[in-house]
């Protein structure tokens, strides 16, 4: 795509996020209104000042001096107005521009929930952080100021040199030959640029991702001592962002000294001829002043459409990273969805003859088959790698199979929205994820408009209160996933009453007692058991007499099944399960 083209994209994408269009054009003509009042200025003053030189020698002053107070008032009105109406009119883009980055980033948030998780999986979670925290303010200052300068200043460049044209045609001469050639030497570096603005955020962002990873895992780096690789690795991205910041402004740098040289050798003309025209009385001292003051009207504008220029340049290469993420493929839903009735479902589970691969080179799973009847406890049991996570992320559509059918309650959950069929499951993984907010607050996320009644009933069923009503505010104690006094036992067992709470059909236990100590996990076992009556339910675990009395255990290798059976039926067989659970036994 082309400089040109790429320019047009960016505009139609901006303006799709600009609601109020007609207060923007009505915002641009109030502002091209002032600066037409402001460019008069000068052209006033110039007359004040041959109105001056002419009393000074007639020495009539007193004969005039109502007819000089009056245009001494009009330079105030025009000041004022012309000004006045700017600040005014630079309010409303504010707002304007406020609204583009509301509504973007409530775009990006949408997204995010429909993008497919294997899209979430690939990517650095600080490239998407830093679209939304780095790019987003930079989106608003291109509406706020940066294309609002652009117009504005252009608008000044216009009028000035109608101003100049006006007063005399020579000395617009000079001013005529040079902003061309201004124009040029920017339209020049800036399209040399834009590219390494975009490589900027893209740094910025895998150095936001870096950060986070640092601090979200300080404890397990200064375990393994790896705090000198951990370094040596920030300083290579903090010097891949720092190139990239010095490369985006080095050739852009030029801009506003080539406007400064420019500007002055124009000053250096404007005197010259200047001097000559008033010589010989084709110019009068107030005219000549006139095209001083509008020399440096221009020298403002030229500079700041130069910086206007880099902050644009940066300002749609934040833009085109937004929009290259909400253009990502969605997840699809079948136009021919069937309502999915949560208060008719059973819990009935089949996989028929299901292949699954994560990319379409390397299939996992190639030819997977089961039955699971209503209220059984499976467990899932294999090595690490085995496909054990991947067989009941498939159940809730994280990721859609390549061929085959998955049913529930004879159904194929394809024929389900993905938002409808997850509302069937509760999930419980190996890592207890709580948020900012109270107790109260984490364990009711599992149920809307839940009560600190059943909150507080769920908590006792899973023996979270015992620990609860020993906290100064109970309840209303403030945790998060970063800042707690909270061991990873008790935050397991907060998630845990959030799950009871959500009254799940099935219910998935991932490794749910993998961190938990020996106490603990006695606890926590009682409770899953209480839950895991009249539910079908998946458990996967490393510690085999957790499973022991699952109604049925399913064995993965190398992402097939490889035996199925109860505890007893599967030592009897003496195979990989009988292997497996004596080795640690």
């Amino acid at each position: 795509m082309n400089n040109n083209s790429s320019f047009k994209q960016n505009i139609k994408d901006l303006l799709k996020y600009i609601e109020d269009k007609k207060l923007l054009i009505f915002s641009f003509s109030l502002l091209l209104i002032a600066n037409f009042i402001l460019s008069y200025v000068p052209f006033v003053a110039g007359q004040i000042t041959d109105q001056l030189s002419y009393y000074s020698n007639n020495k009539e002053l007193g004969l005039y001096w109502n007819d000089l107070i009056l245009k001494l008032l009009f330079l105030l009105v025009l000041y004022v107005v012309g000004n006045g109406t700017s600040i005014i009119t630079n309010k409303i883009i504010m707002k304007i521009s406020r609204k583009v980055s509301f509504r973007l980033r409530r775009d990006l948030e949408n997204k995010l929930h429909k993008l497919p998780i294997n899209y979430v999986d690939t990517r650095p979670g600080g490239n998407i952080l830093s679209i939304v925290t780095s790019d987003i303010p930079l989106v608003e200052n291109l509406v706020e100021t940066s294309l609002v300068n652009l117009l504005v200043q252009t608008s000044i460049i216009i009028l000035v040199m109608a101003m100049m044209l006006y007063l005399n045609q020579m000395l617009a001469i000079v001013y005529i030959i040079l902003i061309p050639l201004t124009f040029f030497l920017m339209n020049f570096i800036t399209s040399k640029t834009k590219t390494q603005f975009k490589k900027q955020q893209n740094t910025i962002g895998k150095l936001n991702g870096y950060v986070n990873d640092i601090f979200s895992n300080h404890q397990l780096i200064e375990g393994f001592t790896m705090e000198k690789h951990s370094k040596e690795e920030f300083k290579k991205l903090n010097k891949n962002s720092f190139d990239a910041y010095l490369n985006s402004r080095f050739i852009s740098g030029f801009i506003i000294p080539l406007n400064f040289m420019i500007n002055n050798i124009g000053y250096i003309f404007i005197c010259l001829f200047g001097s000559i025209s008033i010589i010989n009385g084709s110019l009068t001292i107030g005219d000549f002043l006139a095209f001083l003051l509008y020399g440096q009207m221009l020298n403002t504008p030229l500079t700041s459409i130069s910086t206007s220029m880099n902050n644009v340049q940066s300002g749609f290469a934040a833009l085109e990273r937004a929009t290259d993420l909400l253009n990502e493929e969605e997840d699809i839903e079948k136009d021919d969805t069937i309502l999915l009735d949560l208060n008719k479902v059973e819990g009935n589970i089949e996989f028929s003859h299901v292949e699954f691969g994560y990319t379409p080179d390397k299939v996992l799973f190639h030819d997977i088959s089961l039955s699971v009847k209503k209220s059984m406890v499976i467990a899932i049991v294999g090595p690490s790698g085995a496909g054990k996570t991947t067989l009941v992320n498939l159940l809730m559509r994280f990721y859609d199979i390549n061929s085959g059918k998955i049913c529930l309650d004879g159904v194929d959950i394809s024929n389900y929205l993905k938002v409808d069929l997850r509302k069937v499951f509760a999930v419980v993984l190996q890592d207890s994820w709580v948020f900012e907010g109270t107790i109260a607050e984490n364990i009711g996320y599992g149920k809307k408009n839940a009560t600190i009644e059943d909150i507080v009933n769920v908590s006792r069923i899973v023996g979270c209160d015992s620990f609860i009503d020993l906290l100064p505010d109970g309840y209303d104690t403030y945790i998060s996933s970063e800042k707690s006094s909270l061991s990873v036992g008790e935050k397991q067992l907060l998630v845990l009453a959030r799950t009871v709470i959500a009254d799940p059909k099935i219910l998935i236990l991932d490794e749910a007692t993998s961190q938990m100590d020996t106490r603990t996990e006695t606890i926590v076992t009682k409770a899953m058991e209480e839950l895991m009556k009249n539910r079908t339910t998946f458990v996967i675990a490393h510690r085999l007499f957790t499973i022991k009395n699952a109604d049925s255990i399913i064995f993965m290798k190398d992402g097939d099944i490889k035996e199925v059976g109860n505890h007893e039926e599967l030592l009897k067989l003496n195979g990989l399960y009988a292997e497996m659970y004596y080795s640690k036994t």
